[in-house]
């Protein structure tokens, strides 16, 4: 696939909001959730019972495939801060939802999120090379991170507080989906090289599913828990970051490391993060079962 960062970052816009509608929706499913229902694959099969949050998905799938042909054809440094604005787009989709005008609260975070991604993307790299991770490292990666899950996934349930329990599964989940969009890249590889059955004799479709699906239900189980603002900046904060990394580690991307584009960078990633939590601290974006003054 010819590298392209135009159309790359138009995917990856495109991608954003399928994203936006797919988080509202299933934001919103996940919140009437029992509480007693715990552990996350168990959360994960209620929601398949929930028509909003099957929509949801349809809807993320479609947002999935095309963030996977972004980054196919861009870096990890340009397409995941992109991916974001996904996050910033669903307040006006649960404003419309609720039938109301997005306050003051939320304008604000938007702003600052969205200026805060334009510093981060202006800075990275935006040039595409054909560099092929090594198999064995990357598979370490990934045995890393779902080691790491499970740990996580057995001892938050016994956390004091149900928003550290939701901000440490978040965190977790941002590992897992930074990790899952470096398998999106060598799984578009192995489809380009043997064409879409051939690839499924190759590890790495299978490795992307199995960490999206661990990703994905440490994520619901972090929305039923607790509000956004527990999990959300951190979940997507840490995924940019492992990207970006990853991306340089893995796939020969740029890391710059002039004082000056850290310093954009490190400021963006801290404005990102300020600007999701008041997003997310938004009453547009608490589940339905979670109290104002919710732990």
């Amino acid at each position: 696939m010819t590298p392209h960062p135009a159309l790359a970052a138009l995917l990856a816009l495109l991608s954003a909001v399928g994203f936006s509608f797919s988080t509202s929706f299933q934001h919103l499913a996940a919140g009437r959730v029992h509480v007693d229902v715990t552990h996350p694959v168990r959360v994960l099969l209620s929601l398949l019972r929930s028509p909003r949050w099957i929509v949801g998905s349809m809807i993320g799938l479609t947002a999935w495939f095309l963030h996977a042909l972004a980054l196919n054809l861009g870096t990890l440094a340009l397409v995941q801060p992109i991916i974001l604005l996904g996050v910033v787009l669903a307040v006006f989709v649960r404003a419309a939802i609720d039938r109301r005008w997005p306050g003051r609260h939320e304008v604000l975070g938007v702003v600052v999120t969205i200026v805060s991604l334009i510093a981060v993307v202006s800075v990275a790299d935006t040039e595409h090379r054909a560099v092929r991770p090594d198999t064995s490292a990357m598979l370490t990666v990934v045995a890393v991170a779902l080691v790491i899950a499970v740990v996580v996934t057995r001892s938050s349930n016994q956390l004091p507080r149900r928003g550290v329990a939701a901000f440490t599964l978040g965190a977790t989940a941002g590992m897992l989906f930074g990790v899952t969009a470096c398998l999106m890249k060598v799984a578009g590889r192995a489809v380009g090289d043997h064409g879409v059955l051939g690839a499924l004799g190759t590890w790495s479709p299978w490795a992307l599913l199995l960490g999206a699906f661990v990703a994905m239900s440490l994520n619901q189980r972090a929305y039923q828990l607790s509000r956004l603002s527990h999990s959300m900046p951190v979940l997507n904060v840490t995924s940019v970051l492992l990207s970006i990394v990853l991306g340089a580690l893995m796939f020969g991307e740029n890391l710059s490391t002039a004082p000056l584009a850290l310093a954009v960078q490190a400021l963006g990633l801290a404005g990102i993060a300020w600007g999701l939590f008041r997003i997310a601290d938004s009453p547009l974006v608490r589940p339905a079962s979670v109290r104002a003054d919710a732990p």
